[in-house]
């Protein structure tokens, strides 16, 4: 069995962090929320498009992000047209 990232269970990662069941080289940091490591609703857990484990608290982990999220309210997309909802 590897051991989690975070064993300290007074560590302030969230409950749900892949950190406190998975070791640091299984599961990828970003730097904030993003539509890339959405939650699934189904286990609590966030996960990327290839469902690999996601961290979006890397502060509380205190380590840099690995995987730089995009901006989550980008107006434009990348042709420069407006984005429409």
């Amino acid at each position: 069995m590897q051991t989690p990232f975070v064993t300290d269970p007074d560590h302030p990662v969230c409950v749900t962090c892949p950190a406190r069941r998975l070791p640091r080289a299984a599961f990828v940091v970003y730097d904030r929320p993003s539509r890339e490591c959405p939650f699934d609703p189904a286990d609590g857990y966030r996960y990327t498009a290839d469902r690999a484990p996601a961290c979006v608290h890397p502060h509380r982990l205190g380590v840099d992000a690995d995987r730089t999220a995009p901006e989550a309210d980008a107006s434009t997309a990348p042709d420069g047209k407006p984005r429409h909802r």
